[in-house]
């Protein structure tokens, strides 16, 4: 048995920049990581991070062997690939939007750091469950795979950040946690990263393909690493019974750029695409990482959002400890913070796309970007979790050029509306425990009133 302040679970970029600024705020921090030290990092993901997450968290910006290239766009392209939008928007004195990057480089990187800021770490920890007391987690039990011995280790506060698999938060019981996540509400990916014949071009941008045939639910993407290599994968949405890897082997098939390509590395695996935990805290723990459902529901990036998550609670764990109070109205203010005025309220808006996205068909979209029904500023207001806010005059072209699917383009406005909705209920996310369960009905009948399930 051990003593700390805080333990943190997981050492992906949550937990690890967690640990590293809970560290350097002079807390006793234990960092438990189920692989070897050495292959941290080492997961599969389109390895994408927009340039504001790393900004906001003051993390330095990738650069050597860890560095895969810079990107200043993402362009979307319906099934025939004739046409795309793009969401593009450089920030002022700024580089660029976000970079690829190598996973298990950045991954390192960002252990190192909590490491050098004094957080123990031990590798080979796999952690089995919470160790409660009258329902309050005062820390974990694990086992050491390294020794095959059984462990446990105690902390005044307990971070899930343990990925897709929420080792602890699926094994409490508790009326603010959310044990379990529906299977369509989950994106199951197949992706590699290869080696081509030539450099993928434009080497700035990101692609991301809409075709049911080859990701019903999801989407194709291809993002280039710099020279010839390229991440290339696909998201299904899941409990559809989808096979993602032969999917992704009939899409390479089908298009000539992939010939004779090597694979470097390959894998599969799933994230949360959903509105965000209704609670990222409850009586001594809190979730962090795609644990918290820090991940973007319309790409399913979650390395950024999952950093600004660590980093936003941090604080408000120091503060709890210090004022003695660890319960979950004592850890309140990072749902606050965290909704209020950072990524959880885009998170819960775009969720209200994500939904129309998965009803909208192949003919569908392609009749969109065709008839530029959906433009470039359409995309960008909603990448900030906004909707699409059209003038007059825009409405009226929209509408004449989409006569021949009315319904759809009312389906669109309804949506953009409600985005807006959602957006405004997430800034005023409730200050106490004793608002919440108001705030969370007017939530859920949002959803209602689209059909939807929250």
């Amino acid at each position: 048995m051990t003593e700390h302040d805080l333990i943190v679970v997981g050492a992906g970029p949550a937990g690890a920049h967690l640990a590293s600024q809970a560290a350097k705020l002079g807390l006793n921090v234990l960092l438990l990581e189920r692989m070897s030290r050495d292959r941290v990092g080492d997961k599969v993901c389109g390895e994408g991070i927009a340039l504001h997450h790393l900004k906001n968290a003051g993390i330095p910006y990738p650069k050597g062997k860890e560095l895969g290239t810079p990107i200043n766009g993402i362009d979307i392209y319906p099934p025939s690939m004739q046409n795309y939008v793009t969401v593009s928007q450089l920030v002022e004195g700024e580089p660029c939007q976000g970079w690829t990057v190598d996973r298990l480089y950045f991954g390192q990187r960002l252990l190192g750091y909590a490491e050098k800021s004094g957080a123990e770490i031990r590798d080979h920890a796999h952690v089995l469950e919470p160790l409660l007391d009258n329902g309050r987690v005062i820390g974990v039990k694990y086992k050491d795979t390294s020794s095959n011995t059984m462990k446990e280790a105690r902390a005044k506060v307990t971070v899930d950040a343990s990925g897709m698999s929420a080792s602890l938060r699926r094994r409490i019981k508790h009326r603010l946690i959310e044990r379990t996540i529906a299977l369509h509400d989950q994106a199951v990916c197949y992706r590699e990263v290869l080696e081509l014949q030539a450099p993928f071009e434009p080497t700035d941008r990101c692609w991301i393909i809409m075709d049911d045939r080859y990701s019903p639910g999801g989407y194709v993407w291809i993002f280039p690493r710099g020279g010839k290599i390229a991440n290339v994968g696909l998201g299904t949405q899941g409990g559809h019974g989808y096979k993602p890897k032969e999917l992704y082997q009939q899409f390479l098939a089908n298009n000539p750029i992939f010939k004779d390509a090597k694979v470097i590395h390959g894998g599969g695996g799933a994230a949360p695409i959903r509105r965000p935990l209704w609670s990222y805290v409850a009586d001594g723990i809190i979730f962090v990482g795609d644990s918290g459902c820090h991940v973007n529901p319309i790409h399913g990036g979650g390395i950024g959002s999952a950093i600004e998550a660590g980093h936003v609670a941090t604080p408000f764990i120091k503060d709890a400890i210090e004022a003695g109070d660890i319960s979950a109205e004592g850890l309140w203010g990072f749902n606050v913070e965290y909704n209020r005025h950072h990524y959880g309220q885009k998170i819960a808006s775009l969720d209200l796309m994500r939904r129309l996205l998965q009803e909208v068909g192949n003919e569908e979209f392609e009749f969109v970007i065709n008839n530029r029904i959906i433009t470039t500023e359409d995309l960008l207001r909603a990448n900030a979790g906004e909707g699409i806010q059209l003038s007059a005059s825009d409405k009226a072209g929209r509408f004449l050029r989409g006569l021949r699917r009315l319904g759809l383009l009312r389906r669109i406005q309804k949506v953009s509306r409600a985005m807006a909705e959602m957006l405004n209920l997430y800034r005023s996310f409730p200050e106490s425990m004793a608002a919440f369960p108001d705030w969370k009905k007017e939530v859920e009948q949002l959803y209602h009133n689209l059909g939807y399930e929250p």
